[in-house]
């Protein structure tokens, strides 16, 4: 994973496993926070009312530092780690996988259950899209008519692009920028005599 772009999945899929009559039905989804899963979470569980566990794992932050995992009633280790290791092991963030089970009967073991959660939540993440997306941040700006043009030249070379303008007395406006990129094009715009400044963003 490069500093500037990250992997996800482009949209929701799903893999269905069956061990010993009990089925695990994976289903991994994008998300961009926890409000986001939690969303997600709650129309799963809607969609399976006769389900016996929910089970999940999650991994948000450009870095894919911030991770979370739920055995959801399993016993502890035999399920949120398996899918957590399946995620990990696509190298994605900024993605969710939900493992449903319906029981069948028949106790599988604990290590009946990781293997069977963790093929549950690859069979899901096999069957999807997977999508670099670029890591982007905000500038706000301001300049002169002339130096618009300029500016825009300069965004489009590093795959930027203005997301907000105002025309008033000159031009202002937010800039989409790729993030490792952010510093040194401030730098290089208040050389030319176009002010910047950080946009905070929600988390």
């Amino acid at each position: 994973m490069s500093v500037d772009r990250y992997r996800t999945v482009a949209a929701r899929a799903e893999g269905v496993l069956r061990e010993k009559a009990s089925k695990f039905i994976g289903i991994v989804v994008p998300i961009q926070n926890e409000d986001d899963f939690k969303i997600e979470l709650q129309r799963i569980v809607t969609d399976h009312p006769g389900a016996r566990h929910f089970c999940f794992a999650y991994i948000l932050g450009e870095d894919g530092t911030r991770q979370r995992s739920s055995d959801a009633g399993e016993p502890s280790g035999t399920a949120g780690l398996p899918i957590l290791r399946a995620i990990i092991g696509s190298q994605l963030t900024f993605t969710a996988v939900v493992v449903v089970r319906y029981f069948g009967g028949t106790l599988l073991g604990k290590g009946g259950l990781v293997q069977a959660y963790g093929d549950a939540a690859r069979s899901a993440i096999a069957n999807a899209t997977v999508v670099e997306r670029m890591v982007m941040t905000h500038l706000r700006f301001s300049c002169s008519f002339a130096l618009f043009e300029n500016l825009k030249r300069e965004l489009m070379a590093i795959e930027g692009d203005v997301i907000e303008k105002h025309f008033d007395e000159g031009c202002s406006g937010i800039a989409r920028v790729p993030k490792s990129k952010a510093a040194e094009l401030a730098d290089r715009w208040r050389g030319m005599n176009i002010s910047t400044q950080p946009v905070d963003q929600p988390k």
